[in-house]
């Protein structure tokens, strides 16, 4: 009598075991739909926040001077909405960047860092100024296509800015000639690319490095440029947080 009672409680265990093991086997189904739904929703809005919104399209110019107001005008601050998105210079250092070309006659230019075209565009307006002309290095294919598209906004791609996708380290030892220019915008870790560029400067070049805001970004560049006796750094503040650390190249005896 014990052994059949036994048997009976251990048919009913089973027989209630049922429908929890069916609402287990629910439960992991509903939450591996629910992962894989989330998940698509978080690769759409990614792909979707690396795309910027309501571009102005420029209108027909009578004149240079014409577009060059439409795109300081229109074409540049819609752009600024997105600067934290690109981690883009502020507008007051790309104001300071065009009159450094221009003041200073530069004529060949380089630019590591494109992101989606802001400071090449700044860049690019002080070289149509100079008759110079800019080539500009981004490493994410999805950057290269915003830029090329704002450029293009802008009249400057291929006549004034050319952009060139990839690893910059690799890129600019195959550049021909020498460039008496460069704009460095890659974060804090800038010597490996300082590096890469020096041997392609000309003899009175400039070098302009995007200051991070933060507390004692670029101590490492800072220090190297200044145990190197052939060039003369400062830090321009534009009156925004962030800064540029300015670099001439002088003649040493």
């Amino acid at each position: 009598m014990p052994l059949r009672n036994l048997k009976i409680e251990t048919s009913v265990q089973k027989e209630r075991s049922l429908p929890n093991f069916a609402l287990c086997e629910f439960a992991r189904a509903t939450k591996d739909i629910v992962v894989s739904v989330v998940t698509a929703l978080l690769v759409a809005f990614a792909l979707v926040a690396t795309v910027q919104p309501g571009a102005p399209e420029p209108p027909k110019f009578k004149s240079d001077n014409e577009r060059r107001i439409w795109v300081l005008s229109t074409l540049l601050p819609w752009m600024e909405q997105f600067r934290e998105r690109y981690h883009n210079i502020p507008r007051s250092d790309g104001e300071f960047l065009r009159w450094l070309v221009i003041a200073t006659q530069r004529k060949r230019a380089l630019e590591i860092g494109t992101a989606n075209g802001y400071s090449a565009i700044w860049i690019g307006l002080g070289l149509e100024a100079t008759g110079g002309h800019l080539t500009t290095i981004e490493i994410q294919p999805d950057l290269v296509r915003e830029a090329k598209a704002n450029l293009k906004r802008a009249g400057l791609l291929d006549k004034v800015v050319t952009v060139v996708e990839g690893d910059a380290l690799k890129v600019v030892p195959q550049l021909d000639g020498k460039f008496d220019f460069a704009f460095i915008d890659v974060g804090p870790r800038v010597m490996p690319f300082f590096e890469a560029v020096l041997p392609k400067l000309s003899d009175n070049a400039i070098v302009a490095v995007h200051r991070p805001p933060f507390e004692g970004a670029l101590k490492d560049y800072l220090k190297a440029m200044s145990e190197k006796p052939e060039w003369v750094t400062t830090v321009v503040q534009t009156g925004a947080p962030t800064g540029i650390v300015l670099s001439a190249r002088i003649k040493t005896r």
